[in-house]
C-alpha cells in the first residue's frame, strides 16, 4: 500500500491543491502515470505516480487546499486488503468544504435579478455566516467551483443590499501569489523611487546590429552589467544582516494567460543579449503554456519589468520581495530636447523609474545605480551586448 502525499516541489511551498484527479477511484494506475494536476502559488503541473496499484481512495477532493505532505488517496495491489476507515474522518472533513450545496433560491425584492449559482461553503465560512447573520443563500461563492469564503461573507456582511453585483471574479494561483508578495513588500519594506530620463538613441541604433533581440533584452544586459559595478542592489536583508549576491538573476515580468508571472534569468552578466533574448522567450513561451515550474522562478536577485511596448511612459513599481531593487522601463517617445551645443533637437527619450528598499539603500547610493544604468544605456557599444 501507498499513501500519496501533497508532494513538496520548492522550500517555499506549505499548501497545494488538487484541481484534477486524472484518475478515478478503482482505476487501475502505472508507475510514472499522471496522477493528478496540482495548483501552488505558482504553477499548475501533473504529478506522476509513485507507485502501480489500484487508487482504491480519494481522500482531498478537487479545489480543496491542504498542507504539504497530507495524505492526499491511497493506491494498493487490487487484491490488497486495505483498512480505509481511519481516512474516512479527513475525507469527510473534506468532502464538507467542497461538496456542492443544493440552493433554494429565494424570491428576489428586485424581478431583474438573477438567482445565485453557488457551490458549497467551508466550515468556517459557514460558522462566521451564522455569527454575522449573513444569509448564505444570497452569498456568491468566489473560491473553487464557487465554495463559499470566509471573506465572502465579510463581504457580504458589509455590502449594501441595494447595489447589483454584476459577477465576483476568484483570483487564480499566479494573482494569489501576487496579491500575498505585492502586499507584504508594500507593508513591510520601506521604498523610494528615482526616475530619469534616457536619451535611447544610441541604445536603438546598437540594438539594430543583433538579431531577434529586443530593447527588453538589451535593458537587461544592461542592468546586469551595471549590478556588477554597484553590488549593493543585487541584495537582500536578512534581519539585520544584509546578503549582497554574487550571481546578477534578473526576475523579467512576462505577461501570460495566467497574468503578470515573473521567472528569472540567471547569471545575466556572464551571457549574451542574444543567449538572453533566447532565454527569455522560452520562459515566455513556458508562461503562455503554464508550464513555468518552481525552479523557473528560484533566486532571483533582481527585477526588471519593461511596460514600454503597453504604452505606459513612467511608473513606480513596487519591489519584488526579499528583493531590494526593481527596475523599471516606460516607453520611448520622441520629443524635443536641448543637446550639449545648446540646440533644440527630437531624441527618442525614455523614463526609467527604480525602486529601491529604503532599510540599507540610501538616496545617494540609488543614486548612483541610476545614474550608471542611464550612461550605460546612452553611451552602448556592441561589445558591452557580447
Amino acid at each position: 500500500m501507498l499513501e500519496v502525499k501533497m508532494p513538496r516541489l520548492g522550500v517555499t511551498m506549505q499548501n497545494g491543491t488538487v484541481t484534477n484527479w486524472l484518475v478515478n477511484e478503482g482505476d487501475t494506475v502505472e508507475k510514472g502515470d499522471y496522477l493528478f494536476e496540482l495548483e501552488t502559488e505558482k504553477s499548475t503541473l501533473e504529478i506522476e505516480a509513485q507507485s502501480s496499484g489500484v487508487l482504491k481512495k480519494i481522500i482531498v477532493p478537487e479545489g480543496v487546499e491542504v498542507p504539504i505532505y497530507t495524505i492526499i488517496a491511497v493506491i494498493a495491489e487490487e487484491d490488497e486488503e486495505v483498512d480505509l476507515s481511519k481516512y474516512d474522518e479527513n475525507a469527510s472533513a473534506n468532502d464538507e468544504v467542497a461538496a456542492t450545496a443544493q440552493v433554494v433560491v429565494k424570491e428576489e425584492k428586485r424581478p431583474q435579478t438573477q438567482a445565485v449559482n453557488r457551490g458549497g461553503i467551508s466550515p468556517r465560512a459557514r460558522k462566521l455566516a451564522k455569527e454575522l447573520g449573513v444569509e448564505i443563500d444570497n452569498i456568491v461563492g468566489t473560491g473553487k467551483g464557487g465554495l463559499i469564503t470566509e471573506d465572502d461573507v465579510r463581504n457580504s456582511a458589509s455590502s449594501g443590499t441595494d447595489i447589483l453585483i454584476k459577477e465576483k471574479i476568484a483570483l487564480n494561483h499566479v494573482q494569489r501569489a501576487m496579491s500575498a508578495n505585492m502586499l507584504k513588500s508594500w507593508t513591510g519594506v520601506p521604498q523610494f523611487t528615482q526616475m530619469v530620463s534616457v536619451n535611447m538613441e544610441n541604445a536603438l541604433r546598437v540594438k539594430k546590429e543583433f538579431e531577434n533581440v529586443s530593447l527588453n533584452d538589451v535593458l537587461i544586459k544592461t542592468v546586469g552589467k551595471a549590478v556588477k559595478t554597484y553590488s549593493i542592489v543585487n541584495s537582500r536583508l536578512d534581519n539585520n544582516e544584509i546578503i549582497v549576491f554574487d550571481e546578477v538573476n534578473v526576475s523579467v515580468a512576462v505577461n501570460s494567460e495566467q497574468g503578470l508571472v515573473v521567472p528569472v534569468v540567471r547569471n545575466v552578466e556572464d551571457k549574451s543579449v542574444s543567449a538572453i533574448s533566447k532565454e527569455i522567450r522560452t520562459l515566455a513561451d513556458k508562461a503562455n503554456r503554464n508550464q513555468l515550474t518552481l525552479d523557473d522562478f528560484a533566486n532571483g536577485t533582481i527585477t526588471v519589468s519593461n511596460l514600454g511596448a503597453l504604452g505606459i511612459e513612467a511608473g513606480t513599481p513596487i519591489i519584488n520581495a526579499p528583493q531590494s531593487t526593481i527596475v523599471f522601463a516606460g516607453a520611448i517617445k520622441k520629443v524635443p530636447v536641448v543637446n550639449n551645443e545648446n540646440e533644440v533637437v527630437i531624441a527618442p527619450m525614455m523614463t526609467l523609474s527604480i525602486c529601491f528598499d529604503h532599510r540599507f539603500i540610501d538616496g545617494v547610493t540609488g543614486a548612483q545605480f541610476t545614474t550608471a544604468v542611464k550612461q550605460a544605456l546612452e553611451t552602448l557599444r556592441v561589445e558591452d551586448l557580447l
